[in-house]
């Protein structure tokens, strides 16, 4: 997950563990929603 939003969106994972916890759950729900939306465009 943290390498997609690195490769995807810049964001590198030390910055990542620098947020406050309600952003990096709110970011990792927004990542996962999206590599869903991902996979489920490439069927």
């Amino acid at each position: 997950m943290l390498y997609h939003m690195w490769s995807r969106h810049h964001l590198r994972p030390g910055v990542f563990w620098t947020l406050p916890q309600g952003e990096r759950k709110l970011l990792l729900a927004f990542s996962e929603l999206e590599l869903d939306m991902l996979a489920g465009s490439s069927s």
